[in-house]
């Protein structure tokens, strides 16, 4: 009788549109305000962290990419979500080169979660706990290196303010703006510098400066359309949940105070929203990456990162 033998083979999509990001959150988050609401504490845990480590932005940026991203793919639990953002910053550190001991990171993320009487035995739980969510959230990832891997947000605000000389107050606002954008879905939706020239452009209307000076093909080789369309997707978090923001804490003194109606005027002024193409609904419920829960228990599991080597496994198995 002969054996056989399971195995998957996944192409990796580091980012998603908003119709496939949402159609995964189905099946992982039961309940969208839960998750939401727990996203805020975990970016404020996270930052917490960083700032006792003495981490750069761009440690904590990944970290919030690897917890959304964990979360298309796996159950949102409550009472597991800080031990996953413990990992993911684990994994980001060692992704952006800012390396930490493990023991330094998993010791403060209890104590910062109170548990006071930390003893061996919990601390070496906690680590082997940490260390399976890792290859969880590389699985989420599909091991794609790529992701975070170069430049990052706050990285290239700088350098498009460099290049283009914009002032360096609209560059320190952006930089406020996309801490922010750590909340929101976007930042698996596209990669920073398209991030980075929308959170610049909402600077530049903050301070009511006219004539946009740069065309985003030219500056990072991106259609105008999705940077406009990352661009209505903050403001319309700063529109709907103004009082969840953080930039209204950290506004620069020469910024005059900002509210709701700061940000329903900017998004009049821009004119009428496009969006940018997204994947059809009746296409995303047929998408098995998306759909199908992952089998963990599968022996085999392979990410490729190019849809060649997709095509020349599939051409193999037809000639078998």
């Amino acid at each position: 009788m002969p054996s056989s033998f399971e195995s998957q083979l996944f192409l990796s999509r580091p980012y998603l549109t908003k119709n496939q990001i949402m159609c995964a959150q189905r099946n992982t988050i039961t309940d969208r305000r839960t998750y939401n609401q727990k996203k805020l504490g975990i970016l404020n845990f996270l930052s917490e962290l960083c700032i006792k480590l003495e981490l750069p932005r761009k440690t904590l940026e990944t970290a919030m990419y690897f917890y959304q991203r964990y979360h298309l793919f796996n159950s949102f639990e409550t009472e597991l979500c800080y031990t996953v953002a413990t990992s993911c910053l684990v994994l980001s550190c060692k992704q952006v080169e800012t390396v930490k001991k493990v023991n330094e990171i998993a010791i403060l993320s209890l104590q910062i979660r109170n548990m006071i009487k930390i003893n061996p035995n919990i601390l070496e739980s906690f680590k082997k706990r940490l260390y399976q969510i890792e290859l969880r959230i590389l699985e989420s990832c599909n091991f794609d290196y790529r992701i975070n891997n170069n430049v990052y947000i706050d990285e290239y605000i700088i350098k498009i303010g460099k290049t283009y000389s914009f002032d360096f107050k609209v560059c320190s606002l952006a930089w406020c703006i996309a801490y922010d954008v750590l909340k929101l879905d976007v930042i698996l939706m596209v990669p920073p510098p398209i991030i980075a020239l929308a959170t610049i452009k909402i600077a530049y209307e903050l301070y009511n400066l006219k004539h946009w000076p740069l065309n985003s093909h030219e500056a990072i080789g991106a259609d105008e359309v999705i940077v406009d369309d990352i661009m209505f997707h903050i403001i319309d978090f700063y529109i709907n949940a103004f009082d969840l923001c953080d930039l209204k804490y950290n506004l620069p003194a020469d910024l005059d105070p900002i509210s709701v109606e700061t940000f329903i005027q900017i998004k009049s002024q821009l004119g009428p929203e496009v969006n940018s193409e997204d994947v059809p609904n009746n296409y995303v419920k047929y998408d098995i990456f998306l759909n199908k829960p992952r089998q963990y228990s599968v022996q085999e599991r392979r990410y490729v990162l190019s849809s060649k080597f997709l095509k020349e496994e599939l051409e193999s198995l037809q000639n078998v």
